[in-house]
């Protein structure tokens, strides 16, 4: 069975709020590509890198998604994350195709707390 954005993105909201790279990057379709002002991450491998980094700068953060607009296959966000000694807060957007996200495009204000 095919999964709706709906339930690829509560997937994926469930697995970084548990800081589970592997199930973050599960969410993926094996050719997705993450944009982000550094540059473009392909695939699982790249984007399980860019998790990698962001979870290590957020451990055991409180995330926040007050702002989700789905409009057909597009989803539109805006975030917070509050961690110890950091927060972050950005803007996505995702592109699902293919029972997974295809494309997603992340901008985000990282400061240090501690």
């Amino acid at each position: 069975m095919t999964r709706t954005p709906q339930d690829i993105f509560q997937n994926h909201l469930a697995a970084v709020g548990a800081g589970d790279v592997d199930g973050i990057v599960a969410d993926y379709t094996p050719d997705a590509v993450l944009i982000t002002p550094e540059g473009v991450s392909r695939g699982r491998d790249g984007i399980r890198q860019v998790f990698r980094s962001l979870l290590d700068d957020l451990p055991d953060a409180a995330w926040e998604v007050p702002t989700q607009v789905f409009e057909g296959d597009v989803l539109f966000i805006e975030w917070t994350a509050v961690a110890e000694r950091a927060r972050a807060e950005g803007v996505d957007t995702f592109v699902f195709a293919d029972d997974g996200i295809r494309v997603q495009t992340v901008r985000l204000s990282l400061a240090r707390t501690a």
